[in-house]
């Protein structure tokens, strides 16, 4: 697949699946922007919540970044993906990733993921999907493209259920 650059946008949001698995197409976005030629921009490919998707899927992230650089499309990804995590609950695995707060940070990870993101994201949004779409919004406001920042929407821990 060709490399990224997020020069001008953030990788796919954290709950976008890929494979069924939230968070799995944010993965394969930053480790293409992470191939020879790409653009991370900031983003890092192999820390932080992509950690806790590596923990939860059993897919090395090194091996992954093989398969994306490699592969021809996205299919090609999403079906190596799949094959890897069909004897996995991936509801669970969704419902774990989607319900993390930054709180749990581990401790190791706390003074870069407290120099990356402001403080008064952390503060208002302290579930770490909600913090993601929240300062991908601050690093790329709304394009002429349409794209709407989602710093003025509540956090989904906020919003009323549909």
């Amino acid at each position: 697949m060709e490399p990224l650059s997020f020069a001008s946008q953030p990788p796919r949001g954290p709950r976008e699946k890929l494979a069924g698995i939230v968070f799995t197409a944010r993965v394969v976005d930053k480790l293409r922007a992470s191939l020879p030629g790409g653009e991370l921009n900031g983003y890092i490919a192999y820390t932080g919540m992509s950690v806790a998707w590596r923990h939860y899927t059993k897919i090395d992230l090194a091996e992954l970044c093989g398969v994306v650089e490699s592969a021809q499309s996205e299919a090609e990804v999403e079906a190596w993906i799949e094959a890897r995590t069909a004897h996995l609950d991936k509801a669970k695995i969704n419902e774990k990733l989607e319900r993390f707060d930054s709180s749990r940070m581990p401790d190791d990870l706390r003074p870069l993921f407290e120099r990356l993101i402001p403080a008064e994201l952390r503060e208002r949004y302290p579930l770490i999907f909600d913090l993601l779409e929240a300062d991908d919004a601050r690093l790329y406001p709304a394009t002429d493209s349409g794209r709407k920042s989602r710093l003025s929407t509540p956090p989904r821990s906020e919003r009323p259920e549909p």
